[in-house]
């Protein structure tokens, strides 16, 4: 499969890019000219720079792939116009130079938080911020552009990602209060929560470039690798770093000004407190099947940071 990866040098951008590569697959990392390419140069895989304001240079960097994996999905600002026209370009370009497929990666942070009970494909959400709803936008962009066009459309949404070359995800800032013996916890330390290694969402993208879509499929996906709690989650963080960090006991109501003080956002507060659980059968019984442990996860990042840490502090 000869395919190119949209964001890879993002967090899983990178890993699509590798497991690509580990499958056998011919595959092309598209990052822009001021990205990191450390990784990739270590890979050995092919670099193209892409300028995402050029619909031309766009165009030219899909052309000749059977498949597109958008990796785009961090979006650091919530300006809605910015990112959705994005999207309807990219795979506007992907359906005109012929590509067959387009995935793309989105997020499990577009369900609301009404539910403690699992949550599959088929729940209907209620977006309550505006980061819900701008992905929300760019799903709907997807399957619009997809029915418009004929290519195949396929969306992820995995659950919250642990992994190495965690840069500024919920984990390595949580990692960074561990290590500083400020662990966050809230009162209801059972809250339920779902995670899924890194790698194994880049196998799950590999594996969605060549599965044989069924009849009548939308193409969306949930994907989590196990469920805990975030008291067992902060558990194997002390295994993985060799010590029992001290905690921060918080209440599960805080006032504006504690949140401030703990540096918590209302979304953060409400994903310690209400059961984040996915229903990923669905990938499942199409035949995927993760492969890595939280305790896989937890060490294989936790070693990652504490790597880099060290490696910065030499310099």
């Amino acid at each position: 499969m000869k395919s190119i990866v949209l964001g890879a040098t993002g967090f899983i951008g990178s890993h699509v890019v590798e497991q690509l590569q580990l499958a056998g697959h011919q595959v092309t990392a598209a990052v822009r000219n001021s990205s990191d390419t450390a990784f990739l140069d270590r890979l050995r895989v092919k670099i193209e720079v892409i300028d995402y304001s050029d619909n031309k240079e766009i165009g030219r960097v899909i052309a000749g792939n059977e498949v597109v994996y958008n990796c785009i999905a961090d979006t650091k600002s919530l300006d809605d116009e910015i990112e959705v026209k994005l999207t309807r370009n990219l795979i506007e370009a992907a359906a005109s130079h012929g590509a067959k497929r387009f995935i793309q990666l989105s997020t499990i942070v577009i369900y609301d938080f009404q539910t403690n009970e699992p949550i599959d494909e088929s729940y209907i959400t209620q977006p309550e911020y505006p980061v819900q709803q701008l992905n929300l936008e760019r799903e709907k962009v997807i399957q619009e552009v997809g029915t418009e066009t004929g290519i195949e459309t396929i969306i992820l949404r995995p659950a919250s990602t642990i992994g190495v070359r965690d840069k500024s995800s919920f984990f390595s800032r949580l990692f960074t209060s561990h290590a500083n013996d400020r662990h966050p916890m809230i009162n209801n330390v059972s809250t339920k929560v779902s995670f899924v290694d890194t790698r194994d969402v880049g196998r799950a993208m590999v594996w969605l470039g060549t599965y044989q879509k069924p009849e009548h499929d939308n193409g969306i996906y949930l994907l989590k690798g196990f469920d805990t709690t975030w008291k067992q989650l902060k558990i194997e963080m002390d295994q993985a770093a060799g010590k029992i960090s001290k905690t921060v006991n918080l209440p599960d109501t805080l006032t504006d000004d504690e949140m401030l003080q703990y540096k918590l956002s209302p979304f953060a507060l409400k994903t310690f407190t209400v059961n984040r659980i996915w229903n990923d059968s669905k990938i499942r019984k199409q035949g995927f099947e993760t492969k890595y442990s939280l305790s896989d996860a937890v060490k294989a990042s936790v070693d990652d940071i504490t790597s880099r840490n060290k490696s910065m502090n030499r310099k």
